[in-house]
């Protein structure tokens, strides 16, 4: 049948939202940025297509849609988010983050207008997601051939069309069903032979990535539907051979995908599907930080049921309610459950409304469900396999935030569109408009046009100042500060003024400004920039250090403290603090400062370091506590040279190990002069000031067994064994050995032989071994 040009248009924008995904960033250091603005740009085509091609189609259908509980919920969620705006913690957050909850509407909203008089709905929103999963497919399946035979190869560096492999996943996984449906109405054998293979590659890709929510969604997919078939078999919806054919072209695909799995990970050194499957459960350890995610989430919900943190604000006040579990700058995002994190920011009304939205479309899709079986008096696929993909959705917005995806909301759109005008459709009497309603509707259509203009104008700016943050975030990762003056002018820090850390853009200026001489100016962008974050503390510690530098220690103490306490465990806070508290040498308040961090964060070298060197400025040459702490930083690090250092000026003093390596350098003049013994009482008192240096020691032994005296060699080599350093220990076990075959003491030469062998297998020394041992024996 032919295709009116009214139709075709429609399928084009259909076609064009789901290319949502399909887009790169652009530059931006967030792939979400140009999505965004592609999703916000197609919704502004369809207004215009409403609005002057084809206004009937949004006039005979509008009464219906716009009395359905489903678009009163969705209007009331917006205006609540809208009104976030006014005690939100950070209110240019929620002008950012607006756009893209009323874009995803106003998707949902015109998918629904362009399929609702489709005579072929379902089979065409089906062929578009199978089309997508193809492409998306072989654009993984490329980045994963490409990559995997590189060194150092890591599963999440095959992204597909996606920002990272957990969208990847879920977009897969959301398509299967719509694969499964249409392998199963298909009634030529060869396509569905066709169907398989894509089938198969589309699971294998799921558990290549080794998302777990998206492999646990696939499973559970894979189970409903493998009931449904027994379902129909038992039923006789379909005879016993199609029934078992329809089982084996559904299990086979399966089956394959997992055998591949094993077979490629064993290849690539990958944990095989059945490892990440084992590591599927709901427990604390195995969520990766969900489920205390989720708790300070709910304690904030219980605290603030009302008035919450405001649309975009969870970031912020997820800051305090975690402070104590975050490391350094990286905050929670995302509450990782989709409907909890709505709860975070516009409390208990907010969140109910946008759960309500999931449970109309589950409402509606029961329905047709149930009016499909009462008339048919069987459960058919035609409705049944939608509900698979719905179960997708819920798990991967149970478990991670698809509602800041724009992949995954262009889908949802496309799925929910389906759905509405599939239950509308219900009553296929469409409703002629009166003159005094079609004006409404178009006042209304002008009205939508008038609101995604200035959304995607904020889309945009969002995008240019993503793709400009990129070498900010770079120089502070790295801690390298030469952007200009002219380069940090370029980079708006009022909209947005936060980066896509989270992190105050005005602070991370002002520290250019105060290197650059402007001091003032730092100082005043810094106040500006604890305003917009008021939770991370970032501004108050690089005032802190500011100050610092400057000599005012008191000043200076005060925002080191309150940046401390804010976040304990974030090492720049601790270390800054710390040496406030040195000045004042407040050795209580350190103690505290290092237990506090030490149980938050365990028993890390920067924390150990921080604090050593805290106790060797604060405490007395000889102090036992201070030496008792040395020794036990000593002994988790035994390898750092800076916990070594500060254990020895701890034990015998700053003065001594200088003194030392005076000597030692002296000795090692004389051992290269040949001078062995003037070297060995030189390198003796090196060691005898700092014994426990047991470079010292092994170089007196050296000078010793140069000089012929091999007893009193042996005595330093015992000495330097006792060393935490491999290559101190393996040279002082060799010379060793060697100065017990010069005593001709060969039992206790070979001992030591055997034992250097074992510990370190070289061929020179089983070579020794055999020849001073194995061969005088034979």
């Amino acid at each position: 049948t032919s295709i009116n040009s009214n139709d075709l248009i429609k399928y084009l924008l259909l076609i064009l939202y789901s290319l949502t995904g399909t887009l790169s960033n652009f530059g931006a250091i967030d792939i979400l940025a140009p999505q965004w603005i592609f999703l916000g740009t197609i919704n502004i085509l369809s207004a215009l297509y409403f609005l002057f091609v084809s206004p009937s189609e949004f006039n005979n259908w509008s009464n219906k849609f716009l009395n359905t509980t489903f678009i009163y919920l969705y209007i009331f969620y917006i205006v609540w988010n809208a009104l976030s705006y006014f005690y939100a913690i950070n209110q240019t957050e929620t002008l950012i983050n607006l756009p893209r909850i009323f874009n995803t509407f106003i998707a949902i909203l015109f998918c629904f207008y362009l399929t609702i008089s489709l005579p072929n709905k379902l089979n065409f929103i089906v062929r578009v997601f199978l089309f997508f999963l193809v492409a998306e497919i072989a654009v993984y399946f490329n980045d994963f051939i490409s990559l995997s035979s590189s060194e150092g190869f890591n599963v999440m560096d095959a992204k597909g069309f996606a920002g990272n492999k957990n969208i990847t996943a879920a977009s897969i996984a959301f398509k299967i069903p719509f694969l499964l449906y249409i392998l199963h109405c298909s009634k030529r054998y060869l396509t569905r032979v066709l169907f398989c293979v894509i089938l198969t590659t589309s699971v294998l890709a799921v558990s290549l990535i080794e998302a777990r929510a998206a492999i646990l969604s696939t499973i559970i997919v894979f189970i409903l539907f493998i009931v449904f078939l027994l379902y129909q078999i038992l039923n006789q919806v379909c005879s016993l051979k199609k029934g078992i054919l329809n089982l084996g072209f559904t299990i086979t695909p399966y089956l394959i995908a997992f055998f591949m799995n094993i077979a490629i990970t064993n290849n690539i050194d990958r944990k095989a599907i059945t490892d990440t499957v084992g590591r599927i459960s709901f427990t604390e350890k195995s969520s990766n930080g969900r489920f205390q995610y989720w708790n300070d989430a709910l304690d904030y919900v219980t605290k603030n049921p009302i008035i919450a943190s405001g649309l975009g604000n969870w970031k912020i006040a997820s800051i305090s309610e975690g402070k104590e579990h975050i490391n350094g700058y990286t905050v929670p995002y995302h509450a990782h459950n989709d409907f909890i994190h709505v709860f975070t920011e516009t409390g208990i009304l907010g969140g109910v409304a946008y759960l309500g939205i999931f449970i109309c479309i589950t409402l509606y899709l029961f329905h047709l469900i149930y009016s499909n079986h009462k008339e048919k008096k069987v459960l058919d696929i035609k409705f049944f396999f939608l509900l698979l993909p719905l179960i997708v959705y819920g798990v991967d917005a149970g478990l991670n935030f698809p509602v800041a995806r724009p992949l995954m909301q262009s889908s949802l759109a496309l799925f929910s569109g389906l759905i509405l005008s599939l239950y509308l459709n219900q009553n296929k009497k469409v409703e002629i408009q009166k003159n005094n309603q079609i004006t409404k509707h178009r006042f209304l259509l002008g009205l939508i046009l008038l609101l995604l203009i200035p959304s995607l104008t904020i889309h945009i700016i969002s995008y240019i100042s993503l793709r400009k943050q990129g070498l900010l975030l770079y120089e502070f990762n790295n801690a390298r500060y030469n952007m200009t003056r002219a380069q940090l002018d370029d980079i708006s820090h009022d909209f947005p003024n936060l980066t896509e850390t989270a992190m105050p853009i005005k602070t991370m200026k002002a520290r250019y400004y105060y290197l650059q001489g402007n001091k003032e100016e730092a100082f005043e962008m810094i106040e500006q920039g604890a305003k917009d974050n008021p939770e991370i503390y970032f501004s108050e510690n690089l005032k802190a250090q500011f100050l610092f530098n400057e000599g005012k220690v008191d000043s200076a103490y005060v925002y080191a403290k309150k940046a401390f306490n804010g976040l304990p465990n974030n090492m720049p806070h601790y270390d800054m603090y710390m040496k406030t508290l040195v000045i004042r040498k407040d050795v209580n308040e350190i103690e505290n400062a290092f237990n506090l961090v030490r149980s938050l964060g365990g028993n890390t070298l920067t924390i150990w370091t921080i604090y050593i060197r805290s106790l060797a400025q604060t405490r007395s040459l000889g102090d036992p506590y201070a030496m008792q702490k040395a020794a036990e930083a000593y002994k988790y690090f035994p390898n750092d040279e800076t916990i070594f250092s500060l254990y020895r000026i701890l034990t015998y003093g700053q003065q001594r190990i200088i003194e030392a390596e005076k000597l030692n350098k002296e000795a090692t003049s004389a051992y290269n002069n040949k001078d062995f013994n003037i070297a060995a009482e030189l390198f003796k008192s090196a060691h005898d000031k700092d014994p426990l240096q047991h470079t010292f020691s092994l170089n007196t032994g050296l000078a010793y067994y140069e000089a012929n005296e091999y007893d009193r060699a042996i005595e330093y080599f015992n000495l330097s064994i006792n060393s935490k350093k491999d290559a101190i220990i393996e040279k002082s076990l060799r010379y060793k050995a060697l100065a017990f075959l010069q005593l001709n003491r060969r039992s206790e030469a070979c001992a030591v032989f055997l034992k250097l062998k074992n510990n370190f297998p070289k061929r020179m020394y089983r070579q020794e071994f055999q020849k001073y041992c194995l061969a005088q024996n034979n």
